[in-house]
């Protein structure tokens, strides 16, 4: 029996390695020629470029390794089923339940490794991935220009460039709108620019040549008066635009960037921020005459503070006829109310996207083991056919994958809890693959074979045998 385990595990590696580094190109297609693009327009060191690209395999595994799984599982058992392998296991009264040990120990040390990679390796990645742009920004600021796009990072400007060079930072074609409090935008138009910051990284220099500004003053003694000054060199300085490109080592991370022990933390952090905010907005609420008892005589007895308060907060949402009553006596706490309820769902919808994000970082390693279970009693089915595979793989992948996004979707709009949106696609696929692995074993088959389990194969092989003689027919 350990020869069979053995063998059927040499059987995956080929496809697991072929299966993963198609769907890692294939993901990856999307942002190559934006790498390209740094080195060849833009002028970016091609092995800065290079760290980005490595740096940016991180979340591309973390997905490309559950569907190479899937694929490897398919190709593995549909090779069986076409050499006859698989009849030839029953046939010698193996137990084909026996033939998914392997598969299914291989797939959770793989599910293992990949959580580990999820909530210690991939943070990191991702952070270093994001300190590698900030520099990549720093020496190539027009690296973050967009030709015929506006550009609205920088403080009190709007930015329109034709074409730029990065090897250079020379742009062409500069149009600069110019906000003014009160008053109609200055415009500023220039043939050519250049765009630096300085040393500290906090201002950003524009140096325009051979250009023009149209300004239209404020009103004076009720005259309107319109200004063109034509310039051969202009340089404006925009504080606090180097705020868009942090120091290299930072110190705040992303929800990405953080570990599930990190990210846990973060959200008892919002967790207490929204209890000391409901005190605080109780508090002032008793300012206006409004205690907290008299909230409480609002809402049914019996419950506990948390239980309250989130009642309080749904009834706040939903309309109650009570509170309502209050709010129009007092305009003050009304709005008080009002705050409360917004600093309230903006607090809870923070602590969801991290729960999402906790639950994300083992609910796709999980994902290894449920395409164990799918991909054995499919492969049975597909006999290996090279199409077949390919569009049963991507099928069931970019079904996983939409449940996946729409899940954090749902979960971050307060839809449905972190746990169920993340963990969802698991559950659906999971108990569909476990019941077809179970009729594929012949463990357990639908009710309507129950009678007649043999029915279908005596059927067949009936059809199969040559017509006997035909009886003979009555005397003439």
């Amino acid at each position: 029996m350990r020869i069979l385990h053995w063998y059927i595990l040499k059987q995956h590696l080929v496809p697991l390695l072929l299966g993963f580094g198609v769907v890692t190109f294939v993901l990856e297609m999307d942002v190559l020629f934006d790498y390209l693009d740094l080195v060849i327009n833009r002028g970016v060191a091609p092995l800065a470029v290079l760290q980005l690209f490595v740096l940016s395999l991180g979340y591309i595994v973390a997905l490309s390794v559950p569907c190479a799984v899937l694929v490897a599982v398919l190709m593995t058992f549909g090779r069986l089923s076409q050499d006859n392998e698989i009849t030839a296991l029953r046939a010698s009264g193996v137990n084909l339940a026996s033939i998914l040990v392997g598969p299914l120990l291989a797939a959770t040390l793989l599910a293992a490794g990949l959580t580990f990679f999820n909530d210690r390796i991939l943070p990191d990645s991702n952070h270093a991935f994001a300190n590698l742009l900030i520099d990549i920004g720093r020496m190539r600021p027009t690296v973050k220009l967009q030709e015929g796009v506006f550009i609205t990072d920088f403080p009190g400007y709007n930015l329109l460039v034709q074409s730029v060079n990065g090897r250079t930072n020379e742009m062409r074609g500069v149009t600069i709108y110019q906000m003014n409090a009160g008053g109609p935008p200055n415009l500023i138009l220039a043939k050519r620019g250049f765009l630096t910051y300085t040393p500290d990284g906090r201002t950003a220099v524009l140096e325009l040549k051979d250009g023009e500004i149209h300004e239209i003053p404020a009103d004076e003694g009720g005259s309107r008066k319109y200004r063109r000054m034509v310039f051969k060199t202009h340089i404006i300085h925009i504080q606090g635009a180097g705020a868009i490109l942090e120091r290299s080592v930072r110190e705040a991370r992303s929800d990405r960037e953080m570990s599930a022990s990190q990210l846990s933390q973060e959200r008892q952090q919002v967790i207490a921020q929204d209890q000391r905010s409901t005190a605080e907005h109780l508090e002032r609420l008793a300012t206006y005459g409004l205690t907290a008892r008299d909230l409480e005589t609002l809402i049914p007895a019996g419950l506990s503070w948390e239980a309250r308060m989130t009642t309080i907060l749904r009834a706040l949402a939903g309309g109650s006829p009570a509170l309502e009553q209050v709010q129009r006596e007092s305009p003050q706490v009304r709005t008080e109310l009002e705050l409360w309820r917004l600093e309230h769902e903006a607090l809870e919808r923070r602590a969801g996207s991290l729960s999402v994000e906790i639950h994300k970082k083992f609910s796709l390693p999980a994902a290894c083991v449920v395409f164990v279970f799918i991909g054995a009693p499919l492969g049975m089915r597909v006999r290996r056919a090279g199409p077949a595979v390919a569009f049963v793989s991507v099928a069931f992948f970019l079904f996983y994958y939409l449940c996946l996004v729409g899940g954090e979707e749902l979960a971050n709009r307060l839809l449905l809890p972190p746990w169920l949106a993340m963990w969802l696609p698991n559950l659906v696929l999971g108990t569909w693959g476990l019941l077809a692995t179970l009729r594929a074993i012949e463990v357990w088959r639908p009710r309507a074979l129950r009678g007649n389990p043999w029915g279908r194969r005596r059927q067949g092989l009936r059809d199969a045998l040559p017509a006997g003689p035909s009886a003979p027919g009555p005397p003439a």
